[in-house]
């Protein structure tokens, strides 16, 4: 998917900048006579089709506005658990609106992050199928495709370290370059 991006600034230099950087992008596009997905502004805009990433006055760094554009067009931020959904996991109900594992068994709550929150949110939605890593960290935190990191690993081994004493810490499993929710826990 491509995203159309508009570039609404008289700061000659940040255009020139943004416009290099994100012509570098495969999944963004620059054409100011289709409707924009996003708009970086420096402006008030009146409202508008897509969004508007505001961009600070003053020093800015690139990389900072580049990384807010991903997450804005990641859909990332919209997502927004609705109270009263709760899902059983095995061992555990989910309540993604208050971010905790509650333990079936005795009632003990598991506070997750965010991050934590969404991963198992996006696995849960993944079913049985499981997904690919590279899906993974695009979904949970927007990296791209060929990103290098260990954040996915570092997550799951604090989020592992939580389920340990109730004995779940394998609820989440890798299998065949795939992760998913142990199936005996969806």
């Amino acid at each position: 998917m491509a995203y159309n991006i508009h570039i609404v600034t008289d700061n000659i230099v940040l255009t020139r900048l943004l416009t290099e950087q994100l012509s570098a992008i495969k999944s963004v596009t620059l054409n100011q006579e289709l409707a924009p997905d996003c708009t970086l502004t420096d402006k008030k805009l009146t409202p508008q089709q897509g969004d508007v990433l505001y961009l600070p006055k003053g020093a800015v760094r690139l990389g900072d506005i580049i990384d807010k554009l991903g997450y804005v067009l990641s859909g990332r931020e919209t997502h927004i658990e609705d109270d009263g959904v709760d899902i059983d996991v095995g061992l555990f109900l989910f309540v993604p609106s208050q971010n905790i594992l509650r333990v079936k068994k005795n009632g003990d709550t598991i506070h997750l992050t965010d991050k934590e929150r969404l991963l198992l949110r996006v696995l849960h939605e993944a079913g049985t199928q499981g997904i690919p890593r590279k899906d993974l960290l695009k979904s949970v935190w927007g990296y791209a495709d060929d990103a290098e990191t260990h954040t996915l690993e570092t997550h799951l081994y604090r989020l592992r370290q939580k389920l340990e004493p109730y004995g779940a810490e394998d609820i989440i499993v890798v299998q065949d370059a795939r992760y998913t929710l142990k199936k005996d826990n969806l």
